[in-house]
């Protein structure tokens, strides 16, 4: 699919990566590093999006920032900003590594610092991810964001960096997420959050 099509659409739906499972995500265009297909564009989300501003009506990222420099994030959210309508959702969900089941999986420093997560990909030298979100450096990267001055923002699971989390229930018929305790297995028993999951509003200025 090429951006000339895809900007016919109504409403225009965005999703960072590919979409595996097209029944989950109905309507939704995958922005691919790989395919080019009925269901996909090729694009790099670090690049500037070649439409026009406030014509996408949702926009997802699903387990993709962590792929990608932390210090390059800034301007991918600014690029959502700019494109998303007035009073439309970037749904955002990342893993969560304050979560047990990520965090004992990962090869750690004496410190218990992470240094690399076999889960993610990759090797440790040349690691698929770049960064570990915790709820600190998301909220720093977010609260310098279009989004905080000119926005919601919504924070529905997430570890405190002490101790406790929050777990606000998740309209998945906004935008399914695999990775939460709805979904998946390893975090029902006891019931806790696995991806930090955030929900940006661009509203009226």
């Amino acid at each position: 699919m090429e951006w000339t099509e895809a900007t016919q659409r109504s409403p225009l739906k965005l999703y960072a990566g590919d979409i595996v499972d097209q029944s989950k995500y109905p309507d939704i265009i995958g922005l691919s590093l790989l395919y080019s297909n009925q269901n996909h564009i090729l694009h790099d989300i670090t690049e500037m999006f070649p439409i026009q501003n406030e014509c996408v009506d949702f926009f997802q990222s699903e387990d993709v920032f962590e792929h990608i420099q932390y210090e390059k994030l800034d301007k991918v959210i600014e690029e959502i900003y700019r494109i998303l309508k007035k009073g439309s959702i970037f749904r955002l969900s990342v893993p969560d590594y304050g979560c047990d089941v990520l965090y004992d999986r990962c090869v750690k420093n004496e410190q218990g610092e992470i240094l690399f997560d076999p889960g993610g990909g990759g090797t440790i030298e040349n690691p698929a991810h770049l960064w570990f979100p915790r709820i600190d450096r998301v909220q720093e990267l977010l609260d310098n964001s279009s989004f905080a001055e000119k926005g919601e923002i919504d924070y529905l699971h997430y570890y405190n960096m002490n101790s406790g989390y929050v777990l606000k229930p998740i309209d998945y018929s906004i935008g399914f997420i695999l990775r939460t305790p709805d979904h998946d297995k390893r975090v029902q028993n006891p019931i806790r959050p696995m991806s930090l999951v955030v929900d940006l509003i661009k509203t009226n200025e």
